[in-house]
């Protein structure tokens, strides 16, 4: 049995794939977990219920549907071992063929098919391409340099494509369709939910006729949401070696072999993932209804885990971060003077010193958002944009601002997921501070806060608290900052407060074309001292993550991106 209680440090990379949101709290239920952790069954527990087969769009780009797709989705590669960008030779290869103009060419697995034994070829690329553009109606996280490349010229079955880019992309080897909320979806299904044949939907986006597509378009942002039971079967089929089983709404979710994978045979047959409380999920464990578990950290969890027999777990560190999004659109925030108000309120350090440092004791407040605390350049930028004035509070600062605003009283909704302790506790500290300082916060917390007709995608939150899953890319929250095409939960993309600034803008695309690392930091530390000069999002902590599995599991790793702890799923065995 090992118990390890060190923190674990990431591997640093650069590499690509939007930032995912990561969502912790409880939606989980009871029910019997059968056959948790024999030799063709693994249960893994997560806090919230998946509702997405599709997690390439906006409104469903989130960690409770990326741990699931991971597996049945597939791509060129994948954010590996230590968070490193990893090809995946079964899917395709692809390489660099010319640096001037920028080629990169893709070469299809000639036995990829979808597991409804379609083709995996060019009318998959071409669709991937157009939603990735941005200048569809699909909607996308963001289009992260794709918008900068020409047209694919392949032609329908062709297993092989070219991406051709305009202006220089850094980080090439790792803008193709991957797994998770960048993967290839099913263009033939598409096709037919629109009313259209897979010739009509290639020729659509060619001719870049909207028109046409609107019906497929309005299919691919919401035919694959899942309430209450997985869509037909024939719509939802997989390009990975696991495909959707069984589903029992508010319990779990049975992922089964895709018997038409053309790769390696996954090593366990079964993968069963509950949703359980975040708090419950140390006595499912123990009761062995449950074989991993991946909650947020806290002081009791590690001491429950300390008591348990035959279990294994790692403290480490990882790619996400708490921070809070003002809203820019349709709230008091769009006020600056307001922002640094509250600002000046948020106990920062405080948070960290009695939520954190409990935990991780050599915790500190997170200073800037887009280089973690382990990774360098970290203290250079904080130096650079200044974020570390904003650790302490300043109430008498923040009570001049809002009495010279004529704002005492100000409400402010403060909306998160609801379900997570830590995030309520913190929540408390923010509003008992805040309050004394004149604002009236109402803590707004909500189940659905994450999904399509939510808080976050509707702009109904002031002050929105969630946490950033990611990796050390620096193309990956590009969209997070960008102007969105339009304030709505399909056009805004990861810019979920709507925030715009044409200096900022500029600036993200000279970091998305700049390859020198150095250089790549400098444009970092503008960035962030704007961030900080315009108040746009106030980071809280960098998490520590936490991961614990049954002892008698082979080749459960922890992973520091976005990727988690189901990185290699189908290599998970039982003994």
């Amino acid at each position: 049995m090992t118990k390890t209680r060190t923190i674990t440090k990431a591997t640093a990379v650069v590499a690509a794939g939007a930032l995912v949101l990561s969502a912790c709290s409880s939606n989980g239920g009871d029910g019997d977990a059968g056959s948790a952790g024999d030799s063709t069954t693994i249960t893994l527990a997560w806090d919230q219920e998946y509702d997405s087969y599709n997690n390439t769009t906006a409104g469903a780009n989130s960690s409770k549907n990326a741990i699931v797709n991971h597996g049945v989705t597939s791509g060129f590669w994948y954010f590996g071992e230590g968070g490193a960008v990893t090809a995946n030779p079964e899917f395709g290869s692809y390489e660099l063929v010319s640096e001037d103009p920028q080629i990169v060419e893709y070469s299809i697995n000639p036995d990829a098919v979808w597991s409804d034994g379609e083709p995996i070829e060019c009318a998959d690329m071409m669709l991937w391409w157009a939603q990735q553009t941005g200048r569809y109606d699909f909607s996308v996280i963001g289009s992260g340099g794709i918008e900068d490349t020409v047209m694919p010229d392949c032609e329908l079955g062709d297993k092989d494509f070219t991406l051709e880019y305009e202006v220089p992309y850094a980080d090439w080897a790792s803008n193709g369709p991957s797994h998770g909320n960048t993967t290839l979806m099913p263009a033939h299904v598409v096709a037919e939910q629109g009313g259209l044949t897979t010739e009509e939907l290639v020729e659509a986006i060619r001719e870049e006729d909207t028109d046409a597509l609107a019906d497929a378009a309005e299919f691919f942002n919401e035919g694959w949401t899942i309430s209450g039971a997985l869509p037909d079967e024939e719509l939802i089929p997989s390009s990975g070696p696991y495909k959707l089983a069984n589903y029992d709404a508010g319990q779990s979710l049975t992922l089964e072999p895709n018997e038409n994978w053309w790769g390696e045979e996954p090593a366990t047959d079964n993968i069963v993932v509950r949703w359980i409380a975040s708090d419950e999920q140390t006595q499912a464990l123990e009761n062995l209804e449950i074989n991993i578990m991946r909650p947020q950290p806290s002081v009791d969890l590690i001491n429950q885990l300390d008591g348990l027999a035959g279990v294994e777990y790692e403290v480490y560190d990882e790619y996400i971060y708490e921070h809070l999004d003002f809203n820019f659109d349709s709230s008091p925030f769009e006020d600056y003077e307001l922002r640094e108000a509250f600002a000046h309120c948020v106990p920062r350090q405080l948070i960290v010193d009695n939520l954190i440092k409990p935990v991780q004791p050599d915790a500190e407040t997170m200073d800037v958002r887009n280089i973690s605390p382990f990774d360098p350049g970290y203290d250079e930028a904080v130096a650079a944009s200044g974020g570390d004035q904003w650790a302490e509070v300043d109430l008498d600062r923040s009570s001049e601002i809002l009495e010279e605003a004529d704002a005492v009283g100000q409400e402010v909704r403060l909306g998160f997921i609801g379900g997570n302790p830590r995030r309520l506790q913190t929540a408390e500290l923010i509003k008992d501070s805040c309050d004394e300082a004149g604002f009236d916060v109402q803590i707004n917390a909500e189940d659905t806060f994450f999904d399509t007709d939510g808080g976050l995608s509707q702009n109904t939150y002031d002050v929105a608290m969630f946490a950033w899953s990611g990796s050390a890319e620096v193309s990956g929250w590009n969209s997070t900052y960008r102007t969105p095409s339009e304030c709505t939960a399909d056009g805004k993309g990861n810019n979920n407060g709507c925030y715009s600034n044409d200096e900022m803008d500029e600036l993200l695309s000279d970091l998305l074309q700049e390859f020198d690392t150095d250089a790549q930091l400098e444009i970092i530390n503008e960035i962030e001292t704007i961030l900080w000069d315009d108040l746009v999002t106030i980071p809280l902590f960098s998490h520590p993550g936490t991961a614990a599995w049954s002892d008698n599991l082979e080749n459960v790793v922890p992973n520091p991106a976005q990727t988690d702890i189901v990185w290699n799923m189908w290599e998970w065995t039982a003994q």
